[in-house]
Parts: structure tokens; sequence; C-alpha cells
């Protein structure tokens, strides 16, 4: 690994003057800026051409509610918002696949992915892309109900009668495909599993439109009680079956983090706990965090066992065959997990200025994710291992990752001027 462009401002400690040289620094690189492309959505990665064999020039539904959380927690409000009103004209083109399975009575269309609603698409038109893609990921539908319901709660966008019929659907889908028990593909688009990231987001989201719908008078009672057997269905999988992601086939996650950050989904500390040092315990490497041991996305020489427009296909249906190029221990080391645990535990300390320890991680994972710049600025997806040397893969730089070490930034000034 090249030694970043922040390598010489890492510090144990920091001022306000010291993070104010961060800060310039990677305004002039232009490191967190995050640009639309259209309709208000963010593209996975703005490096990316148009006809980008990798296809991560198009939307994720997933990518984008983080992306626009981040923008909210920091003020920029205006952009939040556009990327949930251009979500949410998405989902209103995928009623009718919402529908479908809503309205199947024997339950087989959920079983074909590319029936079920989509869940990345371009966002110049809206339109559906034509590949098959592992749509099953509860995760991310789970993560947009949450997103656009934090904005109706707060004040930031209010529901409309189109938002209520859109998203009024969410719920009888979830039922229609028992989403606590549904094998779904996850954050990470691979085989499908009961994953706890997937049913621990609809609970995120459920949860958020119950509250809602209380306050603003704007369910009857029937709703209130449907949505809530529909929260009890899930939090009784999560109490069975957390810290861990998908047992008895995985345990250890690192999805699992977003159950704490953004979604707050994880009642108890005691099991926030858990998974947090499951996490560092087993994933945690020199450079960046692994998604899960054994994950062959961009293992060691990726580049040279899969063609361009292999490496970021569907692998969701063979992915024994990816597998089967890991070397033991030579899993890719991601970006995005070290900004996440460093937010996690500068809202901890922001909480409670008692919590040294939790500031200190905060400064930790800061700065692995200040370590992790490429020496042009960027954040890039991950590092994988090339003729034995750890370098930044092609999808570079990766919104995930801006929106979570900017916020990551923004916290530690938070953290760093309390401690004054």
């Amino acid at each position: 690994m090249e030694n970043g462009l922040l390598r010489h401002l890492i510090a144990d400690t920091y001022t306000s003057e010291s993070l104010g040289q961060i800060k310039r620094v990677l305004a002039e690189y232009r490191t967190h800026e995050i640009l639309p492309v259209a309709n208000g959505l963010f593209a996975a990665s703005s490096s990316q051409a148009v006809d980008s064999v990798t296809g991560y020039q198009n939307v994720w539904v997933r990518d984008n509610v983080m992306v626009a959380d981040s923008l909210r927690r920091r003020g920029e409000l205006a952009s939040a918002i556009a990327s949930a009103e251009g979500f949410t004209r998405f989902f209103q083109k995928q009623m009718p696949r919402f529908r479908e399975i809503v309205d199947d009575p024997v339950r087989v269309l959920r079983e074909d992915a590319n029936r079920r609603p989509h869940i990345r698409f371009t966002a110049q038109t809206l339109g559906e892309l034509p590949e098959k893609w592992p749509h099953a990921q509860n995760d991310a539908l789970g993560h947009a109900l949450w997103f656009r319901y934090v904005l109706a709660n707060t004040g930031a966008l209010p529901m409309s009668a189109a938002d209520y019929e859109i998203y009024g659907i969410f719920p009888a889908y979830f039922g229609a495909i028992e989403y606590w028990q549904d094998r779904d593909s996850g954050a990470w688009e691979e085989g499908r599993k009961i994953n706890n990231s997937s049913v621990g987001a609809v609970v995120a989201g459920l949860e958020e439109m119950r509250k809602h719908h209380a306050e603003a008078g704007s369910g009857g009672a029937a709703d209130l009680a449907w949505l809530e057997q529909l929260i009890v269905k899930g939090r009784h999988r999560l109490d069975r079956t957390l810290p861990f992601e998908s047992p008895p086939e995985r345990l250890v996650d690192s999805a699992l983090l977003f159950l704490i950050h953004p979604l707050h989904a994880v009642p108890a500390r005691a099991m926030e706990d858990a998974i947090l040092n499951q996490v560092q315990a087993r994933l945690k490497g020199k450079i960046g965090i692994k998604r899960y041991a054994g994950d062959s996305y961009f293992c060691q020489d990726y580049d040279e066992w899969f063609a361009p427009g292999q490496m970021s296909t569907d692998f969701s249906e063979r992915l024994d065959f990816r597998d089967a190029h890991l070397q033991p221990d030579c899993e890719a080391q991601w970006c995005i997990f070290d900004p996440v645990l460093s937010i996690i535990y500068g809202q901890r300390f922001l909480a409670n200025r008692a919590d040294r320890r939790s500031f200190e991680k905060q400064v930790h994972y800061f700065n692995r994710s200040l370590a992790q710049v490429t020496p042009l600025g960027m954040c890039p997806e991950l590092y994988f291992l090339k003729h034995g040397r750890y370098i930044a893969n092609v999808h570079t730089p990766l919104a995930w990752t801006q929106a979570n070490q900017a916020l990551a930034l923004y916290l530690m000034e938070k953290s760093v001027g309390e401690t004054i």
C-alpha cells in the first residue's frame, strides 16, 4: 500500500487546528464531494463512465440512503431530500412489482429475484437495468423506508398523499415475503440466506413508520396493530439469533454494523458491544475491514482471474466458483467500515463525555480511515492484494466511503470541541 495523502497529518490526539488542516487538504482534493448524477441520486462511484462494465455508474437504493443520511446529519438537508425524492419516484415506478408479489396467493413469485422490486437502476431515467441481478435485498428496502420516515418524523420532508401510497405498500410486501424468515441476498448481493442485517433494517423501517402513524394520526388502529405484528416477528428473530448474521451459515459479518449506524436498530448496549467486538476480533485487517471471513470478492490478484466485465457481475448463484480462487487470509479489506466504527464510538462519546474509551476508539478508527485515502485524495471501495501488495481497486472513489468518512470527520470535530 502506497503512503496516503494524509499520513503526515494523522495523530494520536487532535485539536481544532489540526483537524482544520486535514479539512483543508480534503477540500483541496474534493475528497468528500459527491455530486448527484440525475434526479438527486448518486452513482456508486463517480469515476465510472456511463457505459462502464463495472456497473458502478448505476444507482443502488442502499448506497443512496447512506449518502443521503450522511448529508442530513451534516446539515446538507436539500441534497438529502433530493435523493429521497429521487428513489421515491423510482419506487413509484416499481409499484406493480410490489403489488404482484403481495397479490400472489401461492407465494411463488417472491422466489424469483428479478420479479421483486429492483434495488439497482439508472439515475437518468429511473429505469430498470436489463441484466439479471439479485434484487432480493430486503435491507435496501428497509433502509429506504426508514430514511423516508426519518425525514417525515423530523419535519424535514412531510409525507404527501403519493408518499403514503408508495410506502404504504411496504408492510404488505414485507408480510407477503415473510421478511423475518425470508432468504435474501442481503447487503453483499450474494447467495440467499436469512440475514439479520436485512431483518433488522426492515424492523427499523417499520418502527419509524409506526412512530409516524402514531404521532401524526395518519394510520388507524388496524394499521398500527398490523405494523406491530410485523415488528414483533422481526424482533423475535433478532432476539434469538443476534449478534450473528445468518447462523449457522455465517456468524460474523460487517453488515451488522449498519444496524448500529445508521439505523440504531439494536436496542441493547450489550448486544451492540457483541457485534462490535466480533467484527473487530475477526474481520479487522491491517488496512481495512473484511466484509466476512471467506469473502472472495476482490480476493488476491482478482483482476487476473476475471475479465473486467465479470468482476462485478452477479455471482449469487455461482458463488462457489468465485470462492474457489480465494487463498487463506487474502480477502479484500474494505474502507467503509473504519469510518462507520469511528462514527459509532463518536456518537457514544458525545452522549457521555466520561466515556474516554469510546473517544480513543473514535480516534483510532478515524485515523485508519484517513490512512486509506489514496495519494490522489480519493476514498476507495477496498484494498486488495495485487502481486503481494495491497492496492485500491478501480471503484475509487466510492460514495459509501466518502459519505461515511465525511460524517466521521464531522463527529471528530464535535468530539474534539467537547474535550477542550
